[in-house]
């Protein structure tokens, strides 16, 4: 096989394998998601400016939370990641720890949320102890919930409960530390 045509197929498959995609149904007639996983109950799509859907989770410690355990007290920071995809660990390591260790603010708390089907708790429990937040496993009932159909996924809510914040992809540092302190206005 040609080299340029080999660096191209690996070049196609190692962008494609670093996002974890969704499937979704869209009604046609009135414009309603849904999960391939429930087609009867629409997915209610979230947007900045709204309200922020409950849920619990579960960390690797058994102690479980909601959303609204934090309102009032802290903004929440949502990465919803795969934990097999390069781009998710880089942006981990070099932007979210950096900023956990520099600069954030006690009323901040971050979460990892991982969309990987096949995480086991041992795994989740090494990468909480080598970032310093909390990985724990989503479903895809959040993920739709969300809007995370790609990794990473950045939702910010803020200390009433409302999101201030969703974006698909990596972010520098410095456009985090932005987003979060619009949060905490």
């Amino acid at each position: 096989m040609d080299t340029k045509v080999l660096f191209s197929v690996l070049l196609v498959a190692g962008v494609l394998g670093g996002f974890s995609i969704n499937e979704y149904l869209i009604d046609e007639e009135n414009g309603n998601l849904f999960s391939e996983n429930n087609a009867e109950e629409p997915i209610e799509q979230i947007e900045v400016g709204n309200e922020a859907p409950d849920f619990a989770l579960t960390d690797t410690d058994g102690n479980e939370f909601n959303l609204s355990d934090y309102e009032g007290e802290k903004v929440l920071v949502l990465e919803f990641t795969n934990m097999n995809c390069g781009t998710c660990k880089n942006f981990e390591k070099n932007e979210i720890k950096s900023y956990c260790n520099d600069s954030m603010p006690e009323d901040v708390e971050v979460i990892s949320v991982t969309q990987t089907k096949n995480a086991d708790e041992s795994e989740l429990a090494e990468r909480t102890d080598e970032m310093g937040w909390r990985f724990m496993k989503g479903s895809s009932e959040m993920t739709d919930a969300f809007g995370a159909d790609r990794s990473p996924t950045v939702v910010i809510i803020d200390k009433d409960g409302m999101i201030t914040f969703s974006e698909s992809g990596p972010m520098s540092k410095s456009e985090l530390e932005e987003k979060i302190n619009s949060a905490l206005e």
